[in-house]
């Protein structure tokens, strides 16, 4: 100790405790909470998300055809009586070929490869309102394709690819599972795109 007597100041510095450097080190609990807060919190609000944007509750299942009626069989009238006409059902009008669904709940990304600001939000708008529900627009960065091209998930997605194509006045339609990972419908734009 020094030879000074003790002074208000010394009686202070001794209540406060120690400072700065001195302090005692968090918790590992406590350093970690941030990340693990992340590494929980992050993938369920992604996972509520998907699950309130795909909306996929088994309605897109085909539906069984329903046989049709058959006519009862008739019967042949005993001698000497008169058979009664019996009716008949009308006659079915030919209807149209069926056409492939198109699945207006598939997951389609437009991205933006041509350089022009707001491309892939219009063309996103447009798909919108011809009944697409859940679409997303980015911008894209990538050297290929070369030209706006259009790539489906599988051979189930090509009515709704054409369907696409037709409405956005896009020809080339690539079937391309590795080009449509996160998305079941791709479509790159690029400086060839003028839409329909």
């Amino acid at each position: 100790m020094s030879e000074y007597p003790e002074d208000e100041f010394d009686v202070a510095a001794r209540d406060r405790g120690p400072e700065g450097v001195h302090r005692e080190p968090p918790s590992l609990w406590r350093a970690l909470a941030p990340f693990l807060a992340v590494i929980v919190i992050v993938p369920l609000l992604a996972w509520g998300a998907v699950s309130l944007l795909s909306d996929n509750d088994g309605d897109d299942a085909p539906l069984e055809p329903v046989p049709a009626a058959t006519a009862p069989a008739t019967e042949e009238p005993a001698p000497g009586e008169t058979a009664e006409p019996t009716p008949t059902a009308p006659a079915e009008e030919p209807s149209e070929p069926a056409v492939p669904d198109v699945v207006r709940t598939a997951s389609i990304s437009v991205l933006n490869g041509a350089g022009v600001n707001g491309l892939a939000g219009r063309v996103a708008g447009e798909l919108q309102a011809d009944g697409f529900t859940t679409v997303g627009a980015a911008d894209y960065t990538s050297g290929t394709p070369d030209v706006t091209t259009l790539y489906y998930r599988n051979a189930e997605l090509a009515p709704t690819a054409q369907a696409i194509g037709t409405l956005l006045g896009i020809d080339n339609l690539v079937e391309s599972p590795a080009a449509t990972q996160n998305v079941e419908i791709a479509i790159v734009l690029r400086a060839d795109y003028t839409g329909r």
